[in-house]
């Protein structure tokens, strides 16, 4: 009889009878162990029969043993002695001994890793052998019941001291695998967290640097010409540019610093309106169908709604510059839909590192969770965004 050897084990995971770090367990045991040899020793059976008073030494120091050792397969081995000589001696009229055939029960069913197979045939065993000596040597049949009885006992105890050890190791498990959702769901959190600073970054990158590029760009062709007034009105429309762009900054590093910093501000009704408008002093041309006002639109739509047609602009301004875009909005009762569509240049110039702000886009509508959506793609020779917020 082997049983599975492993790491060390919890105080809680080591049956009775094993020896365990501390050792007082064991001492504990060996004690018992000491106190049954001194009954067994009383017996008439064993003062007057040489093979009684040798199955009750070898039952004895078997189960010594397997209590000593730490772990290894001659434990599987003493385990099984033990139990043999005990139900032979039992047979025999050492009663006492019937505590060697219950140690064996009640320690290896206690120990889930031991397979039930090879407990269940320790078990059988040791009721047929007590049986097989018992009838021949004339033991008492009331001697026997009892005899069977205690081992049915030590089976009944091993029995519930397995499940027990069994639901404390499900308990242990729950409650890593609790642990384990809590941090991956803390992670997760996280994660979305700077996702969202990361796509308010990109806006902030992408439209108002991206802006400032080109009011820089029309002040220096002004002044090459002599316009200085109007690169004066450039360079003051750029100043605004940059004091929002950073002001939208700030918020975007707060927000990553404190999550529970107010990162997003109210977007008025106007803010598509103004996005064309700042299109337009940019030098872009825009066609605009129907009505861009934002009225009775909750705070999270309006933001994905500006958001998307922000990127839509810009990246028309980056990749089609100098092109026509069409915007249409389009309102229903529960449903607002944006399209900003422009022309792809005949040659566009490379843009390395985009799609950022794309992924961001379709984030928002995402994170808003009630079937709104956005997309962007190439249709029929134009580059079209199309955004639809879902209204209650």
């Amino acid at each position: 009889m082997t049983e599975r050897t492993g790491t060390a084990r919890p105080a809680w995971a080591v049956p009775f009878g094993a020896a365990d770090p501390t050792g007082s367990r064991t001492w504990v045991v060996l004690l018992i162990i000491a106190v049954i040899g001194f009954g067994a020793l009383q017996t008439p059976q064993a003062t007057r029969s040489p093979a009684a008073l040798a199955l009750t030494a070898a039952a004895l120091l078997a189960w010594a043993g397997y209590t000593v050792l730490r772990r290894g397969r001659a434990r599987g081995v003493l385990i099984a002695v033990c139990a043999a000589a005990a139900a032979v001696g039992t047979g025999l009229g050492v009663t006492v001994l019937v505590a060697g055939m219950i140690a064996p029960a009640t320690v290896l069913l206690g120990d889930p890793r031991v397979r039930l197979g090879r407990i269940v045939a320790l078990c059988a065993g040791s009721a047929a052998v007590l049986l097989v000596v018992a009838v021949p040597a004339r033991l008492s049949p009331t001697a026997i019941l009892i005899d069977l009885g205690g081992l049915a006992f030590g089976i009944v105890i091993g029995v519930s001291r397995r499940y027990r050890v069994r639901a404390v190791q499900q308990q242990e498990a729950l409650r890593e695998a609790a642990a384990a959702a809590e941090q991956d769901a803390a992670r997760n959190r996280l994660l979305e967290e700077r996702a969202a600073v990361a796509r308010d970054i990109h806006d902030v990158l992408a439209h108002s640097l991206g802006g400032l590029v080109l009011q820089l760009d029309a002040i220096e062709a002004l002044l090459e010409r002599g316009r200085a007034d109007e690169a004066a009105v450039r360079a003051s429309s750029a100043r605004s540019m940059a004091a929002e762009g950073l002001a939208e900054a700030r918020r975007a590093v707060a927000a990553l610093r404190d999550p529970c910093t107010e990162g997003a501000v109210d977007v008025p009704d106007e803010a598509l309106a103004d996005l064309i408008a700042a299109h337009r002093s940019l030098g872009g041309a825009v066609d605009l169908t129907g009505d861009p006002t934002l009225a009775g639109v909750d705070r999270p739509h309006r933001q994905a709604l500006v958001r998307s047609v922000q990127e839509a602009l810009t990246n028309a301004r980056r990749h089609a510059p100098g092109l026509q875009v069409r915007v249409r909005v389009v309102r229903s009762e529960h449903a607002l839909r944006l399209q900003v569509e422009n022309a792809l240049p005949a040659s566009p110039a490379p843009s390395p590192g985009g799609g950022h702000g794309l992924l961001g886009m379709r984030e928002r509508f995402a994170a808003l969770g009630d079937g709104s959506s956005a997309s962007a793609g190439v249709e029929g020779g134009s580059f079209v965004v199309e955004a639809t917020a879902v209204l209650p």
